[in-house]
Parts: structure tokens; sequence; C-alpha cells
């Protein structure tokens, strides 16, 4: 599943490369799937996008979040927001490029481009609203911009095993089950471990881990796990790597499931204790 240093890549593909999506307006909606527009119908989802233009691109977590104008000067606002889940890619292509397979929804743009989202799993959801807080409003501080201290007021509400809390997109946004693996691992902390356990220094270790991992892989482009995201180039210390040895100590990694996900680590490098 693409998670924040992958939806990061597209978005700066989509805003820095050459064409970009900014300044381009919705002529046309091609609509392929019932289901990747969430809360809306299509003829609706049509008539409320067409003819506005993209004036912005931002991310929140894992969620894309896409500003549009109004063409007609009213100041007219609106929010394409984007959950590629499991399979769900984006793509800026010339008009003519065609169809494929599993493409879900296409927007005609002017210069005889087109965005096209293809999900072959059809897990990815679209949102047209007035307000991105109506999607994104329960999530928590992104994870790639959440400042020392605000993770720390946060984490010591909690008193609960630290792997699926950084999961919990409600806690921290963007975080998914391969990198929540290496954060635990660069911090040198077993994934069981609660998370009232922790001490300070634990703490500053962990929020340290997951700013160094999400960075890291950001400038990759991310991760390319079974192929899914091809771009990527973020080598994994630990995920997915059960039974080979560990990159630092040699010890095998172990796989196991915690909060019904396969979760590996080290138990030399993260020994299961208070974390001192």
């Amino acid at each position: 599943m693409p998670e924040l240093p992958e939806v990061e890549s597209v978005l700066r593909c989509m805003r820095d490369e050459v064409p970009s999506l900014p300044g381009r307006t919705v002529l046309a909606v091609t609509l392929l799937s019932d289901t990747v527009v969430s809360d809306m119908k299509a003829s609706e989802f049509t008539r409320d996008i067409e003819g506005f233009c993209f004036s912005d691109i931002s991310r929140h977590g894992k969620y894309l979040v896409f500003t549009l104008t109004d063409g007609s000067g009213r100041q007219v606002s609106r929010y394409l927001i984007v959950h590629l889940r499991m399979t769900g890619r984006l793509y800026l292509v010339n008009q003519e490029e065609a169809i494929q397979r599993h493409t879900r929804l296409v927007l005609y743009l002017d210069q005889d481009l087109a965005l096209r989202f293809d999900d072959p799993r059809k897990f990815g959801r679209v949102w047209l609203v007035d307000n991105p807080y109506t999607v994104t409003g329960g999530l928590g501080p992104d994870a790639l911009t959440i400042s020392e201290q605000v993770f720390f007021e946060r984490l010591v509400q909690y008193r609960r095993q630290l792997k699926p809390l950084l999961l919990d997109q409600s806690f921290i946004a963007g975080i998914g089950n391969i990198y929540a693996d290496e954060i635990l691992f660069r911090a040198g902390i077993h994934p069981l471990t609660q998370s009232g356990t922790l001490s300070e220094q634990a703490v500053i270790r962990l929020y340290h881990a997951v700013i160094e991992v999400l960075v890291e892989a950001v400038a990759v482009a991310g991760a390319n796990i079974d192929g899914v995201f091809k771009e990527g180039g973020f080598v994994v210390s630990v995920y997915g790597r059960s039974s080979l040895p560990c990159v630092r100590c040699c010890t095998s990694i172990e796989k196991i499931r915690v909060g019904q996900r396969g979760t590996h680590f080290c138990p030399e490098c993260q020994p299961r204790e208070v974390n001192r």
C-alpha cells in the first residue's frame, strides 16, 4: 500500500515535473467505476468539477488534497481529495494515451492532458468537497511535519502497544505497515512495547526515527515492495525479511502478528523490555 513517502512522491511528480498539474482546467470527465467517487453521484461529480482549475496540491498523511478554483472569477474553491489505498495510481498523461483495463476515472484537461486514476483492486477513493476537513478532519498531525513537542504530548495520552498506535491515523497520519516496522527497528524498540512504558529518551529516539525514516524514504520516492510502487528506492531493514539476517547484528528477523498485521523485528536489536 502506498504510504506517506509514496504519496508525497506522487504529489511532487504532479506539482514539479513537466507537464505539471497546477494551472490545468478540467474540461470533461469519464467515470469508469461506480465506487471510485465517494458521497456523491457521478452526475454531480461531473457537474461540480468541470470548468474548475487545479491551483494547488497538498498532502495530509496518505491523502492527496487538490485545490480547485472556479474559472469564472467568483473565487469559489473546491477540493478533490484522493486516497490511493492499496493499488491506486495517478498519472498525468496525454489525452491520446489509451485508457487501461484498471482505469477508474479520467479528468480531461486543457493542453491535451488528462489526469487518470488507475486502481486494480478498486479500493481507492475520490472525494469532491467544499471543505477538505470533512474528509481529513479525523486525522492526527502529519507524520513528516509533526514537531517533537506535539509528538510527545500526543504519545503520553495513550497506553497502547506501539505498532498499532503508529498505524492509528488519528494519532499520527501517514505511517503504514512498512514504515512502522522500519521506524521501530531504527529506534530499537520492540513492536509490542506499551507506549506508557517509554522513558523520555526512548520517546525522543522514536520521534527522530519517525522523521529520519520518512525523510530518507521521501528522498528516494518511497519503497518498492512487491512491485506495487515501482519508482521507490527505499531499502527496508526488517519489513518482509522474516528469517533473513539483521542488517546490524545478523540475528534472524522474526515475524509476528500485532493488531492483525504482519510485523517484522530483530529480537536482538529490539528487545522486549522497558525502554530506557
